[in-house]
């Protein structure tokens, strides 16, 4: 897993993490095991089990150390999903995304795109919560979420800036 400058040292969940991907980029989900996890990421089982109870639980782990570290790059909070402030969302979120457009394309390969979609809803809900009702989140979460569904489904033919243009 990459690491920014300036961040914390990886541990046994990281290495695990990145293991995982590693083995998703060359092998189909359902032909890695655990021990192929282990061996990968120079882990005992022990320190799986403590720290997951399942592989879903090791894409979860990474992509909210993926988000964790995304935000934490920036000042700025996108997240209040505005009318201003949706084309520059869309952009920052799409440029991330397409970054990671590796792992995107291995979730959506093996059904887990769903561990996306969960992530998307707890971070907009956390930031959301305190300005807006739980149906305008769930409006505005899941049209973002759809659009880049659509936008990664359709090969990222358009700059993160042509899709917020498109939606505006």
């Amino acid at each position: 897993m990459k690491r920014a400058k300036n961040k914390r040292p990886l541990t046994v969940k990281d290495r695990i993490a990145g293991a995982f991907i590693r083995l998703l980029k060359k092998r189909e989900y359902h032909e890695i095991t655990v021990v192929d996890i282990i061996t990968e990421a120079q882990a005992g089982r022990v320190s799986f089990y403590r720290n997951f109870n399942e592989k879903d639980d090791v894409l979860r782990y990474y992509i909210t150390s993926v988000t964790d570290d995304w935000l934490s790059q920036t000042e700025e909070n996108y997240l209040t999903l505005t009318k201003e402030s949706l084309s520059p969302y869309i952009v920052w979120l799409f440029e991330h995304m397409y970054e990671h457009r590796d792992v995107v394309s291995i979730l959506m390969k093996t059904d887990k795109l769903y561990l996306l979609e969960e992530e998307f809803d707890k971070r907009l809900f956390a930031r959301l919560s305190d300005t807006a009702s739980p149906w305008e989140i769930v409006y505005k979460i899941g049209g973002v979420y759809k659009l880049f569904v659509y936008w990664a489904k359709n090969g990222y033919q358009q700059t993160p800036q042509k899709v917020a243009e498109l939606v505006k």
